[in-house]
């Protein structure tokens, strides 16, 4: 079996691209998954996992580590998906720190932004040299994820600084002086929010793939 887990925060932020991304991927044969963080125990270690959350995949790593969890992007490119068209547009990727180890994650996401007819625009910092990730390593741990991933947050611990939400406003506004784009890609709920309190204009990937859907 395999199941579709689109994430929490994503589905906030973004609820019709999700709803339209998630029709698509039952009528591929796939299953919705719940929360990453709740009762897992309906999955099987036979099961594969596809996440488009950047956190979602750290959970599950921890918490299912016999499983297969891979990237929506990297799903839909062994698919026949149609892709939608934006003729050329310039964008800017932005990687997320989280996924610094995560290569074919970060691969996916520009053969998809190339499927899609993009002009990729890459940063100096990229790949696994991204230190990344908006405000989210600014920001107190959620409440629950100690529980749920204690490697997880034990390795966070180690690389957040707690910052007043006006020093937070100060450094995005600095990293997003750096785009020469309008618009800047993301596959991280944390890079587009910390993109947006700069004055930015993140685009998330599930946004512009769910575009015709």
């Amino acid at each position: 079996m395999i199941f579709y887990l689109p994430g929490c925060d994503v589905r906030k932020n973004h609820p019709e691209a999700v709803r339209k991304m998630t029709e698509y991927m039952e009528e591929q044969g796939l299953r919705q998954a719940v929360c990453c963080r709740k009762d897992l125990e309906y999955i099987s270690e036979d099961d594969e996992i596809i996440q488009n959350c950047t956190l979602c995949d750290l959970v599950l790593r921890e918490r299912l580590p016999e499983n297969n969890v891979r990237s929506l992007y990297e799903y839909l490119l062994d698919t026949g998906f149609d892709w939608p068209d934006y003729h050329g547009q310039l964008i800017t990727i932005q990687d997320c720190w989280r996924t610094r180890n995560n290569r074919p994650l970060q691969d996916a996401v520009r053969e998809c932004l190339q499927q899609m007819n993009f002009t990729v625009r890459e940063l100096p910092e990229n790949y696994e040299n991204t230190r990344f990730c908006g405000v989210w390593m600014n920001n107190p741990i959620a409440p629950d994820l100690p529980e749920v991933t204690p490697e997880l947050t034990a390795w966070l611990e180690q690389y957040r600084t707690l910052l007043t939400p006006a020093e937070q406003e100060s450094i995005m506004r600095e990293w997003v002086s750096q785009y020469d784009t309008e618009y800047t890609a993301v596959y991280c709920n944390g890079c587009e929010r910390g993109i947006r309190l700069g004055g930015g204009r993140p685009l998330h990937m599930i946004e512009l793939l769910s575009r015709d859907l």
